[in-house]
């Protein structure tokens, strides 16, 4: 087959959701830490992010490890007004300076030749110095030379330093129990003997309270006192004879999330209420309504363009209009920065946010997040009526059916075990052992560890700790339930995967792999055929008995991760009619100058997905995410924290949007992706699609060309159908470096001929 385009090298480029090999992070929206201001300009801080908002123009700016910061989950930001520069503390230690377009790295503290506690807590600028308060003591940075100027350390090590204030020729630093004074002209303020313990703030030896925040306003000191009991916060005056409330309103009955200052006013910050005091400690402002929410919640508040503007753990950044009004400036991410696993079909991307500690759920409530056309949606406890009021928690796992895309099943570790929901609309179904045959374990939860549509629109739940974990919804709403072997029998269920024969492979933690045969009719048991696999020869072959990965390929070849390397069973339909000892995964060796070595050899492996081309991408425990050859024999890449924008080398689940070949990747710090040069083959060439197109001259990034069949020959040639450059897709992608077959920079011009043949 013969396919023509023209494709022309001018001076606009079309924008993709997201370039071939680039990568892009996943920043949560409704979780703002910070913020600072810096003219008519708002930087907010997020957990792995800083959005920047011009008020004058109505453009924002997403600052990320993808575009130029150099860590994740900050802790909070500083301004200086001098350099006009924006610092960004990281709870490592590290920092960076972001001015203008520019940032520079200064990792002073995230280097420091010690262990434990490097959080920079707070970032303090005076008389032209960024001040951060850190695990590690006092730094001391030149804004100008962008350098660490001097140390400072009160408590010789032994507390980290939460805050920082200043009064009069006196810098005052705040542990969790005690201040400390020093005099800011002592050149000696490094050695821990020149700092002296403040007399009149008490020294706190009960472990229910601690010091948190410290703040200089006017001529007068703020101390905000925490307790481990709920609504026992406190707000004092330090005075020359020692604390006092800082208002009667304050020194009982408020939960206070942090203290600060607008126009020399006291700012309270609690949850629910946020408060600007006047100097006689009345009420000058009161925040507890957005008109949205009457849930308030900030973190900080400053004031900018004659509005205040709030970072707010539940709504992100908040543009106060009046008592009564506020809206939010927000934009394109999830709402949490909580990400367990995922399923992804037909351009929807559906993420569950739960969590299980051994066989412990960790209560994480919200419910279900939605990725679908460029725009994040969630469904959560609090909008949903079925969950309202019911003890549900930790969605686990979830599944779109293929039959109906807008349908979604996610089950829990709960004591809510399932429920069906609409991607645009509500949740419009739930179940449990009333309605279903879901079984509840021995602790009161059901733990539905996996699930996944078949092809007729059956679900499918592995519903652990059970006597027949394998449970069957039918699309017609009919129940079933099936043994699958007695070393399942109230075991804690891990995995599952259904093959491209619809049989179903299922992990039981420290036992094994088990298949199930549904054979002719899924509801007689009768034709039902199962298998087992385990560790030793003739028994499975299983690296390790934890199978924490199941994937099929394109070959119907089942791929097994565990916790000890992986293996391959390559007769997935031959093995239920097997014979004992005839069944054995196989594990991929090499020969290097003849020492036989395992592919990946050991590696804790947390899952595998297989892409358009059939590749191999490997989530793997502290060592990233690894993409293997078809066959498994070559490692073609591999992603860590050193050498790309990866942001944790710990994997929790991988999906791969197949239509455009973007991998999404869960980490226990967050959700990344990166967009691979493989999709899944077309049935023809109708709606094949090249980008960037047209491209500039100066363009070197690839240029791909995508939705076309599985394997394609491609050919491009330029006018005068001379050969430019050929290659083969991986699946429905193949791209082009700009190069010619030489290997030069291919000539500016225009180039109509592609042709794919298959």
């Amino acid at each position: 087959m013969r396919i023509i385009f023209l494709f022309i090298f001018l001076p606009n480029v079309l924008a993709a959701q997201v370039g071939m090999e680039q990568w892009r992070l996943h920043v949560p929206n409704k979780q703002a830490i910070d913020l600072v201001a810096d003219g008519n300009i708002i930087f907010a801080a997020f957990n792995n992010g800083v959005f920047e908002y011009d008020l004058t123009v109505n453009e924002s700016s997403m600052w990320d490890n993808v575009n130029g910061l150099s860590d994740i989950s900050i802790s909070c930001l500083g301004y200086e007004p001098i350099t006009k520069s924006v610092f960004i503390g990281y709870r490592n230690g590290n920092l960076d300076q972001l001015r203008g377009s520019n940032i520079t790295n200064i990792p002073g503290i995230a280097l420091a030749p010690i262990q434990g506690d490097k959080n920079v807590y707070k970032i303090v600028q005076h008389n032209g110095f960024i001040y951060c308060a850190s695990g590690v003591g006092i730094v001391k940075i030149d804004p100008v030379k962008s350098e660490v100027k001097d140390s400072y350390y009160p408590t010789n090590g032994n507390e980290p330093i939460l805050d920082i204030a200043f009064r009069g020729d006196s810098i005052f630093a705040l542990s969790e129990t005690r201040v400390f004074r020093g005099f800011l002209q002592n050149p000696g303020l490094a050695d821990p003997a020149q700092w002296t313990v403040d007399s009149r703030v008490p020294v706190l030896s009960d472990a229910n309270f601690s010091y948190k925040e410290i703040e200089s306003i006017d001529n007068d000191l703020y101390l905000q006192k925490n307790s481990i009991l709920y609504s026992s916060d406190s707000v004092f005056r330090i005075t020359n004879t020692g604390l006092s409330f800082a208002s009667p309103t304050l020194g009982f009955s408020v939960e206070i999330k942090g203290i600060g200052q607008i126009e020399n006013r006291l700012v309270v910050n609690s949850d629910g209420v946020s408060i600007i005091y006047n100097s006689n400690d009345t009420y000058f402002n009161v925040f507890n309504n957005y008109g949205f929410s009457s849930n308030v919640n900030a973190n900080k508040i400053i004031q900018l363009g004659g509005n205040y503007w709030l970072a707010d753990s539940k709504f992100g950044l908040v543009k106060n209009i009046n008592s009564s009004n506020s809206e939010r400036i927000g934009f394109e991410g999830p709402p949490r920065s909580d990400f367990f696993a995922m399923d992804w079909k037909n351009g929807t991307l559906a993420v569950v946010p739960g969590g299980i500690e051994g066989i412990v759920p960790v209560y994480t409530q919200p419910g279900i997040y939605f990725f679908k056309d460029e725009v994040w949606t969630s469904k959560s406890k609090e909008d949903q009526l079925l969950w309202q009021g019911n003890p549900t928690h930790d969605h686990i796992s979830v599944s779109i059916n293929p039959k109906d895309k807008n349908q979604v099943a996610t089950g829990t570790y709960s004591e809510f075990g399932l429920s069906i929901v609409h991607v645009d609309g509500i949740v419009t179904d739930t179940f449990t052992n009333v309605n279903s045959t879901l079984v509840k374990s021995s602790s009161g939860w059901y733990l539905i560890s996996d699930l996944q549509y078949d092809k007729s629109g059956n679900l499918w739940l592995l519903n652990g700790f059970t006597t027949e974990p394998l449970k069957l919804k039918t699309a017609d709403n009919q129940w079933y339930s099936f043994p699958i072997g007695s070393l399942a029998v109230n075991k804690q269920s891990r995995k599952m995967i259904l093959d491209n024969n619809e049989n179903i492979w299922m992990s039981i933690n420290n036992v094994g792999l088990f298949g199930f045969n549904p054979g002719d009719d899924i509801t007689d048991p009768s034709d039902d055929k199962k298998i087992s696999l385990t560790t030793g020869e003739g028994n499975g072959g299983l690296p390790s008995k934890e199978v924490t990965a199941i994937a099929v390929d394109l070959d119907n070849e089942i791929w097994i991760g565990t916790d000890n390397g992986f293996a391959v069973l390559y007769n997935a339909d031959g093995v239920f009619d097997a014979t004992a000892g005839n069944f054995d995964a196989q594990r991929i060796k090499l020969d290097f100058d003849g020492n036989v070595e395992f592919v990946l050899g050991e590696t804790y492996i947390t899952d595998i997905e297989v892409d358009g081309g059939n590749r191999k991408w490997i989530g793997t425990f502290g060592a990233g995410v690894i993409l293997l050859s078809p066959d498994g024999l070559e490692i073609l890449k591999q992603f860590n924290v050193a050498n790309s924008p990866l942001i944790s080398n710990n994997i929790v689940d991988m999906k791969i949007d197949q239509n455009t070949g973007e991998i999404f990747i869960i980490t226990d710090k967050g959700l990344v992706s990166f967009r691979s040069d493989a999709s899944l083959g077309t049935e023809n060439y109708d709606n094949v699609e090249i980008f960037p197109n047209p491209a500039r001259p100066e363009f070197d990034g690839p240029i791909t060309i995508q939705g076309i069949k599985d394997d394609s020959d491609v050919r491009i040639t330029d006018v005068a159908g001379n050969l430019v450059f050929k290659t083969t897709s991986n699946g429905g992608t193949a791209t082009w470096n700009g190069l010619t077959v030489a290997g030069e920079r291919a000539s500016t011009g225009v180039f109509p001929h592609l042709d794919g043949t298959q």
